[in-house]
């Protein structure tokens, strides 16, 4: 492929990006503070769904069926209708993957570095999963705040209430995200948000790196975690000369990140599918592994970003409701489930003991018309209670609990 060509096909992947970016700003300030909750969520699945998605309703339909447990109909939307990238034509003896575990990965960069910013596809509950598994190797190593780009509350009522609540975001409406945060706040790390949505690209940069730097200030024992969206994670000027959160922040702190993406099915799909069977073929990917340094283009690979490490998830079987799955499921508690009763659209979600039903949820699935069996996670040894929604709010059920399988009605 000749070098013009070459720099015309990341030049359309890259607006695709932004314009993919930008819909998403706008669709976050429209939906955030209205449907948040798993009702009002609920509700606009079933109404986008009934209409028919389409540019601009295609992004928050993916996100509340993240939020709502059904990550494999996820990977069967398509987000960018208009663009239809050429096929990938790659060399495989000239594909060289650089694996590392995890793990030993984690443990080497939070010893070596002060800020570290791990990327997220709003999309992929599993992402979320996967920042969480790192937490206790971070705190470890001595970081001492976790920032994410998603919280829309300050941090301080967020640690003195102890949980996240439908108003601290909408990402975080997550259970994997809110997992994430009840994780980061028993670590007792200084857990805080750092993003507005200006009208430009630059003013939000600039907001955020400004905000994060002032943690450095006079402050030599700072390390820094870094949960972001997508790009914010490039620290080196894109092809359209486009500069993300990560090269501010190292302008303002003087401090390099190190920065990691994440790969999976729900997108980079042609990239992460040809790594993923040269992985696969090598029997790298039972769990998620790095590669570091990322794989070069030389082979044929077009779309590789410019990080410190990729960090390649293992291709995802999980279906909803029943079948659903996680990264790591020996450190997580498995409930399977019934729904006993003739109505539906619900969401059955698992909350745990003590905390409103204005919190997060440790776990939810949304079950559609004739759906009975499914199966929540989570963290291990944790005491909860079912609880289930229809489009008009909470729902009067029972379950009946058997060790960790449920049999949840409603109640006439």
């Amino acid at each position: 492929m000749k070098p013009k060509t070459r720099r015309r096909i990341r030049q359309i992947v890259l607006f695709s990006f932004v314009a993919i970016l930008t819909i998403a700003g706008l669709a976050w300030r429209f939906w955030v503070g209205k449907n948040v909750a798993q009702w009002q969520l609920l509700q606009f699945v079933v109404q986008i769904e009934h209409d028919g998605a389409d540019a601009q309703t295609v992004q928050p339909l993916g996100w509340n069926l993240a939020i709502l447990g059904r990550d494999d109909e996820i990977r069967q939307l398509d987000f960018l209708p208009q663009y239809d990238p050429p096929l990938l034509d790659v060399d495989s003896s000239k594909l060289t993957l650089n694996v590392v575990p995890w793990r030993d990965g984690f443990r080497q960069f939070a010893a070596e570095n002060r800020i570290v910013m791990m990327m997220e596809d709003h999309f992929v509950s599993k992402h979320r999963e996967m920042i969480g598994a790192t937490l206790p190797t971070f705190r470890e190593a001595g970081f001492t705040h976790y920032a994410a780009e998603a919280i829309g509350e300050s941090g301080e009522l967020l640690t003195s209430r102890g949980y996240p609540v439908v108003e601290t975001g909408y990402y975080t409406s997550d259970p994997q995200f809110g997992n994430v945060l009840r994780k980061a706040l028993d670590l007792e790390f200084t857990v805080l948000g750092y993003d507005f949505r200006p009208f430009t690209h630059e003013g939000r940069e600039e907001f955020a790196a400004t905000k994060l730097a002032k943690l450095f200030t006079d402050n030599s024992q700072t390390k820094l975690i870094v949960h972001a969206g997508f790009a914010h994670v490039l620290k080196h000027e894109t092809d359209i000369e486009q500069r993300w959160l990560a090269a501010v922040l190292w302008d303002k702190t003087g401090i390099e990140p190190f920065t990691i993406w994440q790969w999976s099915a729900m997108r980079d799909a042609q990239e992460y599918r040809i790594v993923a069977d040269a992985l696969a073929e090598l029997g790298d990917l039972d769990e998620p592994v790095l590669l570091m340094p990322p794989p070069t283009t030389d082979g044929g690979i077009r779309d590789v970003p410019r990080v410190d490490a990729i960090l390649v998830h293992p291709p995802d079987q999980s279906a909803a409701p029943a079948d659903r799955t996680v990264l790591f499921p020996n450190e997580m508690q498995r409930i399977s489930g019934q729904w006993t009763t003739k109505h539906w659209p619900v969401v059955i979600a698992a909350y745990k003991d003590g905390e409103p039903t204005t919190a997060i949820p440790l776990d939810q699935v949304m079950m559609r018309d004739g759906e009975q069996r499914f199966v929540l996670w989570i963290p291990p040894s944790t005491k909860y209670e079912i609880v289930v929604f229809d489009q008009n709010g909470l729902l009067d059920s029972s379950t009946q609990m058997d060790r960790d399988s449920a049999l949840v009605r409603a109640d006439e």
